[in-house]
């Protein structure tokens, strides 16, 4: 600004000219070193006579929006507090028009939540994901390409399983934009909030992978083998990868003999078929259990995302109870005058059109699981599928927890392995190599 080029500056009051002190005092000092006359339209400021009280002014505007400030982070942390979800709704869900701050499930956005969560627990990685909704047309959050950090956030997030989680970040102060990431320690957790995409069960599953994902084999790149992820060396610990060579079947080595040789481990080299019919043959056994059998078709349905029917009735029971509570409580706050008619009939139509839904929903379910097959004839189309299909990465990963191969030779480590075995089978081991198997059933 050149000198005299401006002569008055006129302002509302001194507060629109800075809330901060010190910044304002510099910008005033250097308004006077160009000659520029400053003065206030309410007539409470001129530079020419009110220069020597002007630092107490500023002083108060800045305390001023520090408590508003102080204040309103107070009712942000309450709100949050009481599992209020203060911002935008996250993918998968989107802000209910009738309670505030309040999520809601986006039925479209929570398949591909679901598939995303189904992909990964199947053993394809990030990249992978993202670069499969991305060829099926799917839009990300930001309406763009999908990609790996976008797809890592929604595996990581306890908002799928119905919970609040807020207070993450901050800003560093009022004079700030910045904002500083906050420990764990002061985020705001609250639990069940708000309907979940995804089952405590399943979420904390997919947490166990990507924790233990350091000590198993990387992400497939398309290719699924049957046992991926469930094999270890007896004598070294190391996950076992499938091996595929030119004419020969497939199979599974140490991976620590793969990358070093012999001077680390030896090959625990095991065939995938002879695997897979020791695994079948045992499953077909497992089949004339009926309770196991139930067991088995259960988890074989929560994996492919379809839930017993039963789970999804009394979760449309509990969600009419909890509407109905809401019905009982706006009632009483209509006989205590706490709100209007006009709100009363507006809020409690909605709830009666929310029951009747939830109703018809139950009834369908009930319809529905009449005409299905019983579960007999279920466990019958799945040993046949058996027959035909054999089995896969899928089936393996409800059957197995894990599968540990011993080489002849091998020293049987108890602390590690924990298989409590005899002392006989302890030396069967030495002698001839051994293979165990796990069952999760």
């Amino acid at each position: 600004m050149a000198k005299s080029e401006i002569d008055l500056l006129i302002i509302k009051d001194l507060s629109r000219l800075g809330r901060n002190n010190a910044k304002t005092l510099l910008f005033l000092d250097f308004l006077e070193e160009k000659g520029v006359r400053v003065i206030t339209f309410d007539g409470r400021y001129d530079s020419i006579r009110d220069n020597d009280t002007v630092g107490i002014d500023t002083w108060y505007n800045e305390r001023y929006v520090r408590d508003i400030s102080r204040k309103i982070r107070t009712n942000l942390r309450f709100k949050i507090q009481k599992g209020e979800y203060i911002g935008n709704a996250p993918y998968g869900y989107e802000k209910s028009q009738h309670e505030k701050n309040k999520l809601v499930v986006n039925k479209e956005q929570a398949e591909t939540v679901k598939r995303i969560y189904r992909l990964y627990r199947e053993g394809f990685g990030y990249s992978y994901i993202a670069g499969k909704l991305n060829q099926d047309g799917v839009k990300s959050p930001s309406m763009g390409l999908w990609n790996a950090v976008g797809v890592m956030r929604i595996l990581s997030s306890r908002v799928y399983m119905g919970d609040t989680v807020q207070g993450v970040s901050e800003k560093i102060s009022f004079k700030s934009k910045k904002t500083r990431r906050l420990p764990q320690s002061c985020w705001v957790i609250t639990e069940n909030t708000h309907e979940p995409i995804i089952s405590k069960e399943e979420f904390y599953e997919v947490q166990r992978i990507r924790n233990e994902k350091r000590n198993k084999a990387g992400p497939h790149k398309g290719v699924l083998h049957v046992f991926r992820g469930m094999m270890f060396c007896g004598a070294c610990g190391s996950i076992m990868f499938a091996r595929k060579r030119k004419e020969r079947p497939m199979s599974y080595i140490c991976s620590s003999y793969g990358k070093n040789g012999r001077s680390i481990c030896t090959s625990h080299h095991i065939r995938e078929r002879e695997l897979c019919s020791i695994i079948l043959n045992d499953l077909k056994e497992l089949l004339n259990d009926n309770e196991i059998a139930e067991q088995i078709l259960r988890k074989l349905l929560q994996d492919r995302g379809m839930e017993d029917w039963r789970t999804v009735y009394k979760r449309l029971q509990k969600k009419m109870e909890t509407k109905q509570k809401h019905q009982e409580t706006l009632y009483q706050d209509r006989l205590d005058e706490k709100i209007s008619d006009n709100l009363f009939l507006r809020m409690n139509q909605q709830l009666e059109r929310d029951i009747s839904s939830i109703k018809k929903e139950m009834e369908m379910l009930k319809v529905k699981n009449t005409e299905s097959c019983n579960m007999s004839e279920m466990i019958q189309q799945f040993r046949d599928s058996l027959k035909i299909n054999g089995i896969n990465n899928e089936i393996a990963k409800i059957m197995v927890n894990r599968i540990v191969v011993f080489d002849k030779g091998d020293t049987y480590d108890e602390s590690r392995w924990k298989l409590c075995l005899l002392e006989k089978e302890k030396e069967c081991i030495r002698l001839y190599g051994a293979v165990f198997i796990e069952y999760n059933f």
